[in-house]
């Protein structure tokens, strides 16, 4: 069995997991090779999508690309993940929208209006006083696409609202509520196969997101009661094959949901629990992949 890891240009993080899995894949006879998608994987022509990769039995999807991902599976490559749960995951806003009506708690959220003539006025900033009459001061600002805690800003006043807005009403972007008993710290939960593999707290005194910088720190966490419940909950809605899920210490010690992560790090989650998340994923892969062969 073979399979192709497609991470972006800038490969970052993303070297761990392609050193772990190519380990891990090579116990269980699994062959992974890597390609960077610098632009020059696939071209739409002569009423065809044509894909400039080896043929595989799998993809591992490491990019954010959704649009090379959706042409990979137009070609008929099966990715790990799937393009529609990388584009739900993504899109932060897109994530809450359809996690809105799994009866788990998220923090009260507002779309940002995108915003396209040359100038802003008075009256394009007027909504808002509605944002900060329904969320409070202070309110998170956060970029829509962003990771590492980057594009997430906590306004305690008006004036650093606007002047965020400003800077960026060309590009998706949400308000949300500032949940004051998470800060600094938050829940990382790996899921692997529809199955809660573990968790660990991430917590930051320096910074109110846990996971932003080098004052950012980690410890095991046992997983119990409500937030294995929500966790169990977010796997089972969306079928997740892999991901991490990020979630807040609301009041009463009660679970909030503040994002999901469909290409979720995972070095710091195996140095913290001692779980080899890398061999679970390589497996489910086998598993699945095997499935489907004596299946056609």
């Amino acid at each position: 069995m073979n399979g192709i890891i497609i991470t972006n240009q800038d490969i970052g993080h993303n070297a761990y997991k392609i050193k772990r899995f190519t380990e891990e894949g090579n116990k269980l006879g699994i062959s992974l090779s890597h390609l960077v998608n610098d632009g020059s994987l696939a071209v739409l022509k002569d009423h065809k999508a044509v894909v400039k990769i080896p043929k595989c039995d799998f993809v591992i999807y490491l990019d954010k690309d959704i649009y090379l991902a959706r042409i990979l599976e137009k070609a008929g490559y099966r990715l790990f993940n799937k393009a529609d749960f990388i584009k739900m995951c993504d899109d932060k806003m897109l994530t809450n929208i359809m996690c809105s009506d799994l009866d788990i708690n998220m923090p009260k959220t507002i779309a940002g209006p995108l915003f396209y003539s040359p100038k802003l006025v008075g009256s394009n900033l007027k909504f808002l006083d509605t944002v900060i009459e329904e969320l409070g001061l202070p309110l998170v600002f956060k970029k829509v696409y962003g990771s590492l805690g980057t594009g997430v800003y906590l306004c305690n006043t008006k004036e650093e609202l606007v002047s965020l807005y400003t800077e960026n009403c060309r590009q998706p972007i949400q308000f949300q509520e500032y949940i004051a008993s998470s800060y600094g710290k938050s829940l990382r939960v790996l899921i692997v196969d529809g199955k809660i593999v573990g968790a660990f707290q991430r917590y930051n005194e320096s910074d109110f997101r846990s996971n932003f910088g080098q004052t950012a720190s980690s410890r095991e966490f046992p997983l119990r009661g409500k937030y294995l419940e929500t966790a169990e909950k977010i796997a089972k809605a969306f079928d997740i094959e892999y991901a991490g899920l990020d979630l807040l210490f609301g009041k009463n010690d009660e679970p909030i949901l503040c994002e999901i992560n469909s290409n979720a790090f995972f070095e710091e989650f195996e140095k913290t629990t001692k779980i080899n998340v890398a061999k679970l994923f390589m497996e489910m892969i086998k598993r699945k992949m095997s499935k489907q062969h004596e299946q056609e």
